[in-house]
């Protein structure tokens, strides 16, 4: 680690079990410079950009270093931006965020993947929510409803369960996309995470659908699940990246 690289260190969430990435800037003398809150157990509560030890960043717990997004400035213009902004006041979890803090020093670009990764997946499972509702008010009073399969088959499937499947499915997403970027994925690696999780999760789900009606009726069930699952992709793409516009426009201020 040196003068000006981006570093991450894990931390939990108070009182959960859920670990989230918290950015920095090294100055290469032993400080780094941060932005956080008062108190992390009120991350709204507003905070500050400071400056510490590494010692008192890390907390005993492994430090790693972040490339993603690529730098656009040298190492010592990194480290002065960030020193520029020590003792400024102003925190926010979704729109001014350490991890936000960190990639404006390098980028001059005021984004988190952190965040991008739960509005994309609550805007994703929006529309996927939208999208089986719409489908049951289409059919009126009817119970099921007909999905024509990748492989070129038609299967109709019960209406009850596209709502519950598209949830699960998208929680599912989230775990996984969640998860790996924690790990260190990148975010090519980490969306794929989450897109394969989110098609099993859906395809399981259809396939208790179906299961009444015997082996056939779950691998009925299973391949129109994990057909909904790529269908929705393209939709809930737009819904992500219009998420991640808004929140970006909002960080920017």
């Amino acid at each position: 680690m040196a003068r000006g690289d981006r570093l991450e260190v894990e931390h939990r969430i108070v009182g959960s079990t859920v670990t989230y990435l918290h950015h920095g800037v090294d100055l290469g003398d032993g400080t780094v410079v941060h932005a956080r809150p008062h108190d992390f157990r009120n991350p709204f509560g507003g905070g500050r950009v400071v400056r510490t030890t590494l010692t008192e960043f890390a907390e005993g717990r492994g430090v790693r270093l972040r490339n993603e997004p690529p730098a656009a400035f040298s190492p010592d213009v990194i480290a002065e931006r960030a020193l520029a902004h020590v003792g400024r006041d102003g925190y926010d979890p979704v729109i001014d965020n350490c991890e936000h803090f960190a990639t404006w020093c390098a980028t001059g670009s005021r984004t988190s993947r952190q965040v991008d990764i739960v509005m994309g997946r609550v805007a994703a499972g929006v529309s996927r929510a939208a999208a089986a509702i719409s489908a049951r008010a289409a059919v009126g009073t009817a119970e099921r409803v007909a999905i024509r399969t990748a492989i070129g088959t038609t299967v109709r499937v019960g209406l009850k369960t596209m709502l519950p499947a598209a949830i699960v499915g998208e929680a599912a997403a989230l775990a996984a996309e969640w998860t790996a970027h924690q790990r260190g994925a990148s975010e090519q690696q980490s969306r794929k995470a989450g897109e394969a999780a989110g098609l099993a999760a859906t395809s399981l789900a259809f396939a208790a659908g179906g299961a009444a009606a015997g082996p056939t009726g779950v691998v009925a069930g299973a391949v129109a699940g994990a057909t909904m699952w790529l269908a929705g992709s393209a939709t809930a793409a737009a819904a992500t990246g219009a998420a991640r516009h808004v929140t970006r426009r909002l960080a920017r201020g």
